[in-house]
């Protein structure tokens, strides 16, 4: 039986999955009854009164609509609140909501695809907040998919993967996405930079408008003010170097071409978009599936060094001696995902009292070095203090490093000492 690879676009105000089939080696969108099957579905959690079932997306409004029904969305805003929410006459924590709800959702996902097996699954979310990444994994957890099977990235990073799994000219220069998603307009810029070695691929995204709203294109002065105000950011983004491509997303994005004739038409002179302007209603989805099918199979070693936002930007390491022999270890690389980034090493001072780690960040040539004093320990003979270092990330731009007293054996045991030292990468 295949198993599912799956990613997740869960946002706020609504969700999207993608399944990788391994028929034709292409993402494909999964249907949902409770959306009028349809690909996009509320992020929304109800029941009817009564009853313990719960209800998810159009569903659940309509469960209140028809009268006693109860009804929970921006599930993720909650997380953050950290407070108990009613429903009905029931108080939940936001993480069992979050939880309830993408395990109706997985159902709806196994009835279609006829397995319950999930081999790997990529959330993407619009940016990555550490406590709601921590809730998502607490959730799979508890739905019976384990950790070492889920990863979570954002949608700068999502885009990319999609991007590169384009043809080639599409992104030999830059590739930008315009998503109209709620009452959002944001950018979403890829950069191919070849005058380093290995070249590097450079994601970032611009929040452009934040009170867009796409009930605005009902009336022909709002779509005239929309198509201006698009036009006015993609001049300034695209100026004279141009793109290869452009992709467009989100629903009213989708009949742009009816409504956008003058950023359409601006784009077209000059040739400053070189390969075509393509609609894609599931970006970010299908860059998370993509993104899983590679972890799978270990195909995430693009010839490039990736540098977005949630990847770590430099690269970190320390030179030890390993039975007389210099060794470098590595502690981070550049280009990897900040929150699966982690590093323990076990380590016997020689004639050290501190640890100097070494940093290095992403296109440049100069090495810095972080130096982390040990004096606190107990002082004791050479060789006869064992220090355990980890090395953690709070964000792409912080690193947490803590190095822990494990003394030597019954003669010196350990103090439980723990030195930290936050390093910053800017």
């Amino acid at each position: 039986m295949e198993k599912l690879i799956l990613g997740f676009d869960l946002c706020d105000d609504v969700t999207k999955i993608s399944r990788y089939r391994l028929d034709n080696m292409n993402p494909a969108d999964i249907s949902f009854p409770q959306a009028d099957n349809r690909t996009v579905i509320q992020t929304a959690l109800g029941r009817k009164k009564g009853q313990d079932g719960w209800l998810v997306g159009k569903e659940a409004y309509e469960a209140v609509l028809e009268g006693g029904g109860a009804v929970v969305d921006k599930l993720l805003t909650l997380l953050t609140k950290k407070s108990s929410v009613a429903v009905g006459d029931r108080r939940y924590q936001p993480e069992q909501l979050l939880g309830s709800y993408i395990g109706t959702l997985l159902e709806t996902v196994y009835e279609q695809c006829g397995t319950r097996s999930v081999a790997r699954l990529v959330f993407t979310l619009e940016k990555t907040d550490p406590a709601v990444m921590d809730s998502i994994i607490h959730c799979m957890d508890s739905l019976g998919i384990p950790r070492e099977n889920v990863s979570i990235i954002n949608h700068t990073e999502a885009y990319l993967y999609f991007v590169l799994r384009q043809p080639k000219a599409n992104f030999d220069n830059r590739a930008l996405l315009l998503d109209w998603s709620g009452t959002q307009l944001s950018s979403y810029e890829l950069n191919l930079i070849r005058s380093v070695n290995p070249p590097v691929i450079k994601a970032t995204r611009q929040v452009l408008e934040t009170s867009l709203s796409q009930d605005m294109m009902s009336n022909e002065t709002h779509r005239r003010m929309v198509d201006s105000t698009i036009r006015e950011h993609l001049e300034r983004i695209i100026d004279h170097r141009g793109v290869s491509s452009l992709f467009v997303s989100g629903k009213a994005m989708e009949n742009c071409q009816e409504w956008g004739k003058s950023f359409l038409n601006a784009l077209a002179v000059g040739k400053k978009v070189r390969k075509g302007i393509f609609y894609e209603s599931n970006v970010f989805a299908k860059g998370a599936v993509i993104n899983a099918n590679n972890e799978l199979h270990g195909r995430n070693s693009y010839p490039y060094t990736i540098i977005c936002e949630g990847r770590v930007g430099a690269s970190m390491w320390m030179d030890t001696s390993v039975h007389g022999s210099k060794k470098v270890l590595m502690l981070a690389k550049e280009g990897s995902n900040w929150y699966d980034c982690r590093t323990t090493a076990d380590l016997i001072l020689d004639e050290a009292s501190s640890i100097r780690l070494k940093i290095k960040k992403t296109g440049e040539k100069l090495t810095v070095f972080e130096n982390i004093s040990l004096d606190a320990f107990p002082k004791r003979p050479n060789k006869t203090t064992r220090v355990r270092l980890i090395l953690t990330f709070t964000s792409e731009h912080t690193a947490m490093v803590r190095v822990q007293d494990l003394g030597f054996g019954e003669f010196f045991p350990s103090s439980g000492i723990v030195v930290k030292k936050e390093i910053k990468i800017d």
